[in-house]
């Protein structure tokens, strides 16, 4: 777990209003991230934390700064080379799951793939593992999402996330609109995936769900305040 698979360099975000004012978003961050890491990333509503997942999935472009993900510059990126590096190294687990209802839950979980134009042979057994490592039931590939539970729909968009076997997941409240029950077993499978080798990074406002990780980086107003060690019970 020695390598570097995410480094940020003096980035900022900055927002500027029609009227010209403006939002600091992210100030001066340095970070390395370590290959099979666990960080968790809390901080107060509004100060920095998603903005600074979405840049480091490059979703979104600092203000100023450099970003390398597996040793690559990707401020040098066209947007069809980070749409690329996207689709093989990061998956991506949002809050609201945002998976295609009018779509079965195999076509859903197929789009990463088409994405990468595997043929359908191909598609197939990708989508499956993905199911199965996610902690889904085959039973559920026919199923449209919104005839699965909550806790069902987060495990299938983390399984859609899986599906091209990416190196870095981020997860930007993962658990933010479940129940207790089914928050636990989202992060139990966090945690698994973890142990298999994937780099997590982990956006919540919760301490119980932040203390699952093995590291957590505090943010306030824009800037890394606090980073500590979790020791693990049991």
């Amino acid at each position: 777990m020695d390598a570097e698979i995410i480094k940020l360099v003096n980035i900022s975000k900055v927002y500027v209003s029609a009227g010209g004012v403006k939002t600091w978003a992210l100030r001066n961050i340095n970070l390395s991230i370590c290959r099979g890491d666990f960080i968790s990333i809390m901080g107060p509503s509004g100060h920095g934390k998603s903005t600074l997942l979405y840049i480091m999935g490059t979703l979104e472009k600092p203000t100023s700064g450099k970003i390398f993900i597996d040793g690559e510059d990707v401020i040098l990126m066209s947007d069809e080379e980070l749409s690329r590096l996207r689709n093989r190294k990061i998956g991506f687990v949002f809050q609201q799951y945002n998976l295609i209802n009018r779509m079965t839950v195999e076509e859903n979980l197929e789009l990463p793939a088409i994405k990468l134009g595997l043929p359908r042979s191909e598609r197939k057994k990708l989508v499956e593992e993905a199911l199965l490592k996610a902690g889904c039931e085959l039973s559920w590939l026919k199923k449209r999402p919104i005839h699965l539970s909550g806790g069902q729909q987060q495990r299938v968009a983390i399984a859609r996330a899986l599906v091209t076997n990416p190196q870095i997941l981020l997860c930007d409240e993962p658990t933010g609109s479940l129940d207790s029950k089914s928050a636990e077993v989202v992060l139990d499978t966090l945690k698994k995936l973890n142990t298999l080798g994937h780099t997590v990074i982990l956006v919540t406002h919760d301490k119980n769900v932040a203390s699952i990780a093995r590291k957590i980086l505090l943010i306030r107003d824009g800037m890394i305040v606090d980073e500590k060690p979790v020791t693990q019970s049991g």
